[in-house]
C-alpha cells in the first residue's frame, strides 16, 4: 500500500515512515502541501497521511485536492490541537481517521488493519460485481432479471455495514443463500456464519440452543453448552423464520441485541457478544405483528435493512439461467453425459408457476438430469414432470424434427417399456 505523509515537523515524519515500513507500506515523506501536489501524480498514493496545519495550507485541502483526482483514496489526518469544528470538516471530506499527535505506533497499526481490511472486501465487492455483470452471479445467487439486479445492490451496500437485515421471501426463494452471501460481503467474513431455524426446534430448547446453558441448569444438562449467540461471535447469525419464535423469547432476544451481552440457561453471568444478525421469514412480518406472532418492538430492532425476496414466478428471465447452472452443478457430480437443454424444455420451465421456488426448480432439475438417456434434456421428460404446465399443441425441437405432445400417462407408459 502506496502512503503519502504531508507533515511538517521532520522527527514525527521520520517515525511515520518507519513504523509505516514495519507494517508492509511503502511511504513517501514531504513537508508542505506544495510538495504533496508535485509528488501526488508521480507516486499516485493509496492513502494520505496529513498534517492539519501545514505551513503552506491545510492538510484537508491536500486530501481533498487528491482524492478529486481519485476519488478511492483514503485520509489520515494528524494534529495536536483537535476541534469539534475541524473533526467534522475531516469527516466530511470523506478522511477515515482523524488522530491526535503524539501518534503512537499500536494506533497507527490499529487503523492501517481496519484499512487493509476495507480495501480487501472492497476489491472482492468489485470482482463480484463485474462477475455479476457479465454472468448474472453474485457469490451462490443468480439472476439477471430487474427484481434480482435490485436484490443484488442491495446486498451489496449493506455487506460493508454491521446494519441487522431482514430477508422476507416465500420458501425456496433462497434467503439463507442471501444471508450467506453479505456475510461472504461483509468484514466478518473470516469469522463463523452460523444459522439457526426457529421452526426446527421445540420451543422449550430454543433458548439453550441460542444462549447456551450452564451444567445443571435443567434436567439433561449433564454439562456446559455454548449457544449459537457464542458460536457466531465474531461473525454472522442468521435467524431463519424468526416469527415461530415465541413471545418471552422475543423478549430476552430484544435486550440480547439492545445490550450485546447474553447469560446462558442457568448462568449468572452476563457474556459480551459481537454479532452481525440476519433474520429472514416467509410470512409478511406486518401480518405477523397483526397476529402476535411477532412483536414491534423487536420488528423495528431487526428491520434496519430489509431485503425482499422476490417468487421466481415473477422473476422468469432467470428460470433458464438458473436451471442451466443447476445441470452444470449436477452433471459436475453425476458424470452422465448430459450437455444441454432443448428449447423447448426450457420453455415448459418458463411457462410452470413454480410454488416451490428456485429450490422447486432446482430438484425438477435434478430429476430430469436423472431421467434423461441421452445428451439433451427433451421437453417430454418435463410434460412428465411438470404435468399442470400450458405448452402448445405442438412444437419443433432443437434438431428440426417434430415434438409430439403426449399427456403424462402416456409418457410415463413408455418409459416404462424402455
Amino acid at each position: 500500500m502506496r502512503v503519502l505523509v504531508v507533515e511538517d515537523d521532520v522527527a514525527i515524519r521520520r517515525g511515520l515512515e518507519s513504523a509505516l515500513r514495519d507494517l508492509g507500506a511503502t511511504p513517501k515523506a514531504v513537508g508542505t502541501a506544495g510538495e504533496a501536489a508535485r509528488v501526488l501524480e508521480e507516486f499516485d498514493p493509496q492513502v494520505l497521511i496529513v498534517d492539519l496545519n501545514l505551513p503552506d495550507g491545510d492538510g484537508i485541502e491536500v486530501f481533498r485536492a487528491a482524492r478529486e483526482v481519485k476519488p478511492d483514496r483514503d485520509g489520515i489526518v494528524l494534529t495536536g490541537q483537535a476541534s469539534l469544528d475541524s473533526a467534522v470538516e475531516a469527516l466530511r471530506a470523506g478522511v477515515s481517521d482523524y488522530l491526535l499527535k503524539p501518534l503512537r505506533p499500536a494506533q497507527l497499526e490499529v487503523v492501517f488493519q481496519r484499512l487493509s481490511a476495507r480495501r480487501s472486501l472492497e476489491s472482492e465487492v468489485d470482482t463480484l460485481r463485474a462477475e455479476l455483470q457479465e454472468t448474472g452471479k453474485l457469490g451462490e445467487l443468480i439472476g439477471k432479471s430487474p427484481a434480482m439486479v435490485k436484490v443484488f445492490e442491495a446486498i451489496r451496500r449493506v455487506a460493508v455495514s454491521n446494519a441487522p437485515v431482514l430477508v422476507t421471501g416465500q420458501s425456496g426463494t433462497g434467503k439463507e443463500v442471501v444471508a450467506r452471501t453479505i456475510h461472504r460481503l461483509s468484514r466478518r467474513a473470516s469469522a463463523p456464519f452460523v444459522a439457526f431455524n426457529c421452526a426446527a426446534i421445540s420451543p422449550t430448547l430454543i433458548e439453550s440452543e441460542l444462549f447456551g446453558h450452564e451444567r445443571g441448569s435443567f434436567t439433561g444438562a449433564d454439562k456446559r453448552r455454548i449457544g449459537y449467540f457464542e458460536e457466531a461471535n465474531g461473525g454472522s447469525l442468521l435467524l431463519d423464520e424468526i416469527t415461530e419464535m415465541g413471545p418471552e423469547l422475543q423478549v430476552k432476544l430484544l435486550r440480547v441485541l439492545e445490550a450485546k451481552t447474553l447469560r446462558r440457561v442457568g448462568g449468572v453471568q452476563d457474556l459480551r457478544v459481537d454479532v452481525r444478525l440476519i433474520s429472514a421469514t416467509n410470512r409478511d412480518p406486518l401480518d405477523a405483528i397483526k397476529e402476535n406472532k411477532l412483536r414491534e418492538d423487536l420488528y423495528y430492532r431487526l428491520n434496519v435493512f430489509p431485503i425482499a425476496l422476490p417468487p421466481l414466478a415473477e422473476r422468469r428471465e432467470d428460470i433458464a439461467v438458473l436451471a442451466e447452472h443447476f445441470r452444470k452443478q449436477i452433471e459436475d457430480q453425476e458424470r452422465s453425459g448430459v450437455q444441454a437443454w432443448d428449447p423447448a424444455a426450457l420453455r415448459n420451465l418458463e411457462a410452470y408457476p413454480w410454488p416451490g421456488n428456485v429450490r422447486e426448480l432446482r430438484n425438477v432439475v435434478h430429476r430430469a438430469h436423472v431421467m434423461t438417456e441421452g445428451d439433451t434434456i427433451l421437453p417430454g421428460v418435463l410434460e412428465e414432470l411438470l404435468p399442470d404446465v400450458p405448452r402448445p399443441a405442438a412444437a419443433t425441437s432443437s434438431r428440426g424434427t417434430p415434438t409430439t405432445r403426449t399427456s403424462p400417462s402416456s409418457t410415463a407408459k413408455r418409459t416404462r417399456k424402455r
